[in-house]
């Protein structure tokens, strides 16, 4: 078995086995499986259709794939929820990690979404992070991240949806059940 490994400092965990545990998460999973053309290839942007991921748009997010002189390449917001505006506290269509994030957690988040570009495939986030839009207070959170490919197989794109953890879901995570460190 697989463990999660934590992006430490922060209560967040990335799980490359990429198995969600809410219903939501897999139902995108099982959607963007669904769109691949054969076992080794990826879906591109242009298989994804808005109206079919209706239930789901409010907590959906686009990031655009930036090829950078460094070795993680940087990512922006194409496009995000609502959900997720409010989660937030805004909208950062168009913005890198870099101008939305601090700094470490903005390298952090940089070199975990850059293992989905590497690697080519899913991989699942969860943990317990401080939004914008709840200062002081911290919410535990699920989120996946598809990588999309171009045509010649490039990884270009990443489709994520993040969603808030209902109460019932929290036994599931077991480094989530912990006390909150400080």
């Amino acid at each position: 078995m697989v463990q999660a490994l934590q992006l430490k400092p922060l209560e967040l965990y990335v799980d490359p086995v990429a198995k969600p545990v809410d219903a939501r998460l897999g139902a995108l999973m099982s959607y963007w499986r669904g769109k691949r053309q054969g076992t080794a290839a990826l879906p591109t942007r242009g298989d994804i259709r808005p109206g079919e991921l209706i239930s789901h748009l409010p907590s959906l997010i686009m990031l655009d794939v930036e090829e950078t002189a460094e070795k993680t390449p940087d990512f922006s917001v194409r496009l995000s929820g609502t959900a997720l505006d409010d989660l937030f506290g805004g909208n950062y269509m168009g913005r890198r990690l870099e101008e939305i994030l601090p700094a470490k957690r903005a390298w952090l988040a940089r070199a975990a979404l850059g293992l989905v570009v590497e690697h080519r495939r899913p991989m699942r986030f969860f943990g317990r992070l401080e939004f914008p839009s709840e200062p002081g207070s911290k919410i535990m959170i699920e989120a996946l991240a598809l990588p999309l490919s171009r045509p010649d197989g490039q990884v270009h794109m990443i489709l994520g949806e993040i969603v808030q953890l209902r109460a019932a879901a929290i036994a599931s995570f077991p480094e989530l059940c912990r006390p909150a460190a400080d």
